[in-house]
């Protein structure tokens, strides 16, 4: 759900018989990526945000290690099952900074915004935070790369600027905070993603998140009144703690496997598929200057996409 500005990994790509299925595997995931910010808009009506967030992420955790333990057969057992305990560290910081840090942005800035907002806030501020952090890191960018940069900084400015119903100043700065959390997560999880198999990765570093995010929402899920929770919303709450995370981690996976890492670029359509289901859905408005200034944060990051593919391939 983000763009990382850093150099990608470089994936052997694998020749599939069904010409375009990668991209319909991918787009799939986008619009499931895409339609969390409406679900769980609405699901506030019935959940409060901390409770819904706490309870989501101890189902989530569960499914996690499930998913390594069921899958870890045969000689290497014990080594996929556990860490060293030198990493125990860096798995809590990559834990409280990819799922502590960036969901409590996510549900709380979403509490007080508009699922486009909040989409908007996060989509920008992963790739430009990223940006940040690996020019500081000594890793020299193209200027497309920062012009591109500069057009998405004045559109997200237009856009905060823009008022209507629905969205706030808190809202948007709780969401682009959780997107720097994101961020940051990406720049510390990257030894931990090429040492460990990622059914391992995935369940130790979601636990280890996943713990300060339950301890913070116990009060909320005490004063929740499960009972008074419609059918609905338990449908998309199962929704909520299975597709965004195992299917789409899945389906995106693949669809790399079989296009390489370009195909990552699809992930900026994830706040136009949220802004289009929150006007469908939640009746969100949407002004001239809103347009305008989301259509500039979209471009702008599109032409780093771009200027930053370019860059790598003209110096590998």
């Amino acid at each position: 759900m983000s763009t990382k500005i850093a150099a990608p990994t470089v994936t052997p790509q694998v020749a599939t018989s069904t010409p375009f299925l990668p991209e319909m595997a991918a787009l799939s995931v986008i619009l499931v990526w895409g339609s969390t910010f409406t679900l769980t808009k609405t699901l506030y009506e019935d959940m409060h945000p901390l409770a819904f967030g706490a309870l989501r992420f101890i189902f989530i955790s569960f499914i996690a290690f499930a998913v390594l333990w069921t899958g870890s057969r045969g000689s290497d057992r014990a080594t996929r099952r556990t860490i060293r305990r030198a990493d125990v560290p860096l798995f809590i910081v990559t834990g409280l900074l990819g799922y502590t840090g960036y969901q409590l942005g996510f549900l709380l800035g979403l509490e007080h915004t508009s699922p486009f907002a909040g989409a908007l806030m996060i989509a920008s501020s992963t790739p430009l935070v990223s940006l940040a952090i690996v020019t500081a890191l000594g890793e020299k960018q193209a200027s497309a790369v920062w012009l591109g940069a500069l057009v998405a900084v004045a559109g997200v400015t237009i856009f905060l600027f823009s008022g209507g119903a629905g969205m706030s100043w808190l809202g948007n700065l709780i969401a682009f905070g959780g997107g720097v959390s994101f961020a940051l997560y990406q720049v510390f999880n990257r030894r931990l993603i090429r040492e460990y198999h990622p059914a391992t990765y995935s369940a130790w570093s979601t636990l280890f998140g996943s713990i300060p995010l339950v301890l913070i929402g116990i009060p909320a899920m005490l004063n929740q009144s499960w009972s008074g929770v419609s059918g609905t919303s338990w449908l998309s709450f199962a929704y909520m703690c299975v597709f965004p995370v195992y299917l789409a981690y899945i389906l995106w996976g693949w669809a790399i496997r079989h296009r390489g890492v370009a195909i990552a670029g699809f992930s900026l359509l994830v706040p136009i598929i949220a802004g289009v289901m929150s006007w469908f859905f939640y009746d969100e408005s949407f002004g001239p200057r809103k347009i305008l200034g989301g259509a500039l944060a979209v471009a702008g990051l599109v032409w780093m996409q771009v200027a930053n593919h370019r860059h790598k391939v003209k110096t590998a």
